[in-house]
């Protein structure tokens, strides 16, 4: 917000002749009562939606006017998280003559430039080629979020010009700005949406970045210049102008930040802080009461003293105590629950050693009397406090990865510790292989061992199994430095592996004999496909049907026919845990190799030497399941490199013949801060490959025959046709619904329906995965499962994660920040397991053995630096799997200012999910969570359809609050018991089948 010198009230206070400029007394007064009023709507009256946090700088332009930078931080509920909520605060766009007023302001205030060609001497382009602010900005129909995580604001080719400065401009050149402020204070007033850290950062530095500053000389123009000394003469002064000048006077706030913070002290013992008079003697200065107390040693009296105190992190005690540095240095409990203050311990080098260590611990370690206690861990009092950080998990030591090894070995088979080994080597950046082998080869050959009394060979066939998990895993043992495989040993030499491991998939009895119970859909379907594949004519063929309607059956029969044929039909899709339901499958991104970012144009990352291009050329089928829910960048980078290794590069997929499934009813691909039309756009539908599709229908829900008035309705809601409200809300069956009356017990009655009588059924892995609680929004599943787990009984784990920002060398992002980060994808910082609790994989460690993102599994055992765990769905059902911790960074599309990277177990709680992370599976039991309505195409539909039948879901919807009929709560009456539960249904119906 910049200070307009026009103001009427700076204005008729002049006296004749008299122009602002000559009275920055009034100028200032004025802008400040303005700024305050600015700060009364955004954060009293919440005109932007509801505050959490603000700072505000105040700065003087070279010509003194005086400007404001706000930097709000909204509550979780008011964050503008889609393009589509940005226009609804912001405009780019000069108004139309509908509004006069508003479009006067515009003009005058909030039209940057002309610069450019335009003016090439306007300062934001002297010197340059182009505009240094990026002006003029390209026009868009529609607002996006922008790659380098800033929103292209919508700005219309609708002929609007104004003449602006001499030179006609149009919508390219509006600053961005909110109508209401704009017409509330007249002045430039440029709003703008923070999308990541990235900007929040920028604006930082920005608003701190310090005053203006100027070298000065002065000389005595009567004195020769022969005797100059210029170090004297010289002058590092302050640039300040009238008005700031006058602003300091009158003792206005430069800059505000809320809430307050407070600093708190960190040091060693005896080693704190002591303040003294230069001339004081030292005797008196040591001997003053209250000399050998600071903060952190009252912190750790208030814990002695005081039992509720003991719960509390040091960074967190400010807003619980108050601290009197003048009444003894005591820490005091508040007599009002205000909020309080923000505590942060002052910043520590890692350089620093134990005062960096201590901070660690201070930041994790609550109820510690004395730095003695802080140090005691298990009953033991250990001599550093970096050995107490390492034996709480806080810190990674040197040898994570022998202990890792060391631990499994003494539980687990030898096959099992190979394939932890293998794991190792392609996950976790071991610093010395070597080592690690040599200290464990005998222990995974045990097995092989009693088989052979021949040194030589025992290694051989250890060397040739880990050979072998590596490549399922998608590496060469040849690059990492252990001992040569000899030949003489190796049966394998000269085989294509992805060949081999696809041929040597067998169908069962129970999977050939499935196509004789084929419906009518199905068996059509079934017989245009293999037609396909028989003639060798090739074609593309997209299976559409709800879920329910048997498109996994179908799959499962042509993959029994083909490989009953002795051909190799290759099984893939999305998501891992829809791959696992398919006898060999495995996600499309790990069998085709496609890179994680994707543009128009991309091919995988295969060669056409690989052996993943030689399996692809073998192929007489391949089925992709779950395509509607797939990027057509993905779908096309397979079309350029199938065109290409297959030598016909004008049919699709090089004639091959694909099967794609779907149902454009659920989740569309994830455009992050996508708008509706960028998410459309990334569909298959809008492939060039659509039209060259045979469309299959399968329409009879086998699923739901039970009960076919649900499964009309679950079509109704997939479908958009559901009866909406005048709110455009659709209403619920009362039968499916938890009452809602606004206490806490809704949500753990949701949780007693889907988890009856948990405890009693603990043990029991069939239980634990046939039930989930979905939500839309990673929070609230991540605070449904600490409430889970923390119901769940028996022995528990803590694991924290090792978060570093490897580009920072100057520790600008403490660990205490980097550990609140949870970027999609990526495990917590706090990961809380008990035996028996059921987790979900988020990486692929190793597809082709049942290890896929999405994979559900169990916990069956842990060590300090291990999980054991059992798959209990899909093909790899019972299997045994070990996983270390490793080394795991977000996607680009976190758009972070740093190079992120988190070291700990890629696995979640899974007692509640995501509806996108459900998408493929079918639940028998489900409770699902909407504190908010869905936000995005299919969420309700997929939410809805995961059960079995009406009678095992059930749905807590949380009302909106209603402004205009409060309860003395703030809520909406119970609207189950008055008139219906009634929620949001998102439908693009653009993408829909016809």
């Amino acid at each position: 917000m910049t200070c307009n010198p026009n103001w009427d009230e700076i204005r008729r206070e002049l006296l004749p002749g008299q122009t602002p400029q000559d009275r920055p007394d009034l100028v200032v007064r004025v802008f400040h009562a303005k700024l305050q009023e600015l700060k009364h709507r955004l954060t009293k009256q919440d005109i932007l939606g509801k505050v959490r946090a603000y700072v505000y700088v105040v700065e003087f332009q070279k010509r003194g006017l005086p400007h404001a930078h706000f930097l709000l931080i909204m509550q979780r509920k008011y964050k503008l998280t889609c393009p589509e909520q940005y226009d609804l605060l912001i405009s780019a766009e000069i108004p139309s003559n509908k509004y006069p007023e508003l479009r006067k302001m515009v003009i005058k205030h909030m039209m940057h430039g002309p610069c450019g060609s335009l003016n090439p001497n306007c300062p934001c382009t002297k010197g340059r080629k182009s505009c240094k602010n990026h002006y003029p900005r390209p026009f868009s129909d529609t607002t996006l979020q922008g790659k380098d995580s800033y929103p292209i604001y919508r700005r219309r080719d609708d002929d609007r010009k104004e003449k602006v400065r001499g030179c006609e401009l149009d919508n390219r050149w509006v600053v961005p700005y909110n109508p209401y402020l704009l017409r509330l204070f007249n002045c430039h007033i440029n709003v703008e949406a923070c999308g990541s850290i990235k900007a929040v950062k920028y604006l930082f530095k920005y608003i701190y970045k310090g005053h203006d500053r100027a070298s000065v000389v002065m000389r005595d123009a009567s004195k020769e210049y022969d005797d100059v000394d210029e170090i004297k003469q010289y002058r590092d002064a302050r640039w300040v102008t009238p008005p700031e000048a006058l602003w300091r006077i009158y003792g206005f706030e430069l800059s505000q930040i809320s809430p307050p913070m407070m600093q708190l002290q960190l040091h060693l013992p005896n080693m704190h802080m002591v303040a003294f008079h230069e001339r004081q003697m030292v005797e008196r200065v040591v001997n003053r009461p209250g000399v050998d107390r600071s903060m952190l040693t009252a912190y750790f009296e208030a814990n002695s003293l005081h039992e509720e105190a003991r719960g509390i992190l040091y960074r967190d005690f400010p807003e619980w105590y108050t601290w009197q540095s003048g009444k003894g240095k005591v820490w005091q409990r508040r007599k009002r629950d205000t909020g309080g203050q923000v505590g942060r311990i002052v910043s520590a080098h890692p350089a620093e050693g134990e005062r960096y260590y201590l901070r660690v611990l201070l930041n994790h370690v609550t109820g510690a009397t004395s730095y003695e206690d802080l140090r005691t861990v298990d009953g033991v009092t250990l001599p550093t406090f970096r050995e107490a950080a390492e034996r709480r998990g806080l810190l990674e030591s040197d040898n994570t990865l022998d202990e890792c090894l060391t631990e499994r070995a003494l539980f687990q088979m030898p096959s099992a510790l190979r394939r932890l080994f293998a794991t190792i080597l392609v996950y976790c950046e071991p610093s010395d292989v070597a080592v690690l082998w040599q200290k464990h080869k005998d222990s995974m050959s045990e097995d092989y061992q009693h088989r052979s009394q021949n040194k030589t060979h025992v290694e051989q066939m250890v060397l040739i199994d880990i050979r072998n998990m590596l490549q399922s895993m998608g590496k060469d043992i040849n690059t990492f430095p252990l001992p040569p495989i000899i030949n003489a040993y190796d049966d394998a030499i000269g085989t294509v592996r992805e060949v081999y491991e696809e041929e040597s998939i067998q169908p069962t009895a129970g999977d050939v004999a499935l196509k004789d119970s084929l419906n009518e859909e199905q068996r059509a379907a079934y017989d245009k496909i293999m037609s396909a594949v028989d003639t060798d004519q090739g074609g593309l063929f997209f299976v559409d049907g709800p879920g329910g309607t048997g498109k996994t059956y179908l799959y499962r029969v042509l993959l029994a026919t083909l490989r009953n044929q002795g051909k190799i039909a290759v099984a893939t899709a999305r998501s891992g845990v829809a791959a696992s339901i398919m006898p060999g499958g495995r996600t499309a991104h790990s069998r085709f190799k496609i890179p994680l970012t994707i543009d128009d144009g991309a091919v995988c990352s295969f060669t056409k030497q690989s052996g993943t291009a030689e399996l692809l050329r073998k192929a007489a089928l391949i089925i992709w399941d779950e395509a509607s829910m797939t990027k057509r960048q993905v779908v096309e980078a397979l079309d350029n490199s199938m065109r290409d290794i297959m030598g016909r590069p004008a049919l699709p997929f090089g004639g091959k013949t694909i099967v794609f499934g779907g149902d454009f009813r659920q989740v569309l691909p994830v455009v992050r801060k996508g708008s509706r039309a960028q998410v459309v756009a990334s569909s298959l539908r809008m492939s060039y490959l659509w039209e060259s599709m045979s469309h299959i229908k399968l329409v009879s829900n086998m699923r739901a025959k039970n009960d076919p008035w649900f499964a009309e309705f679950l079509l109704r809601v997939g479908g958009g046709t559901e009866d909406t409200n005048s709110d455009g809300d659709i209403r619920l069956p009362d039968d499916v619904c938890v009452p809602y009356s606004g206490s806490d017990n809704d949500l753990d009655n949701l949780i007693d329906f889907a988890f009856p009588n948990l405890n009693e059924n603990m043990s029991d892995s069939t239980y634990i995965t046939s039930r989930a609680i979905l939500s839309t929004r990673n929070d609230w599943v991540d605070m449904i499962n600490v409430k889970m787990i923390d119901r769940f009984q028996g022995e528990h784990m803590v694991y924290h994660s090792f978060d570093s920002a490897t580009d920072d060398p100057h520790n600008y992002y403490p660990p205490e920040f980097l550990n609140t980060l949870t970027p999609n994808g990526l495990p917590p910082h706090v990961l809380k397991l008990k035996i028996g609790c059921p987790i979900i994989l988020l990486r692929n460690i190793d597809p082709a053995n049942g290890l896929c993102n999405g994979t559900r599994l169990v916990v069956r055992g842990f060590q300090r630096n291990s999980i054991d765990a059992e798959i209990v769905l899909g093909q790899h059902v019972g299997k045994r799997i070990f996983l270390p911790r490793i080394p795991l960074c977000p996607s680009d599309e976190e758009m972070f200012p740093f190079q992120f990277k988190r070291k700990q177990f890629p696995v979640r709680l899974s007692f509640a999910m995501t509806v996108n992370k459900a998408q493929g599976q079918t639940i028998p039991n489900v409770g699902v969570y909407l504190p908010e309505p869905v936000f995005s195409h299919g969420q309700l539909y997929v939410a809805l359809s995961r059960a079995t039948a009406r009678s095992n879901i059930k749905i807590l919807v949380i009302p909106a609050v209603d402004g205009r009929k409060k309860s003395r709560k703030g809520v909406k009456k119970n609207p189950t018991v008055d008139c219906g539960t009634y929620t949001k249904n998102i439908v693009y119906k653009e993408v829909l089948t016809n």
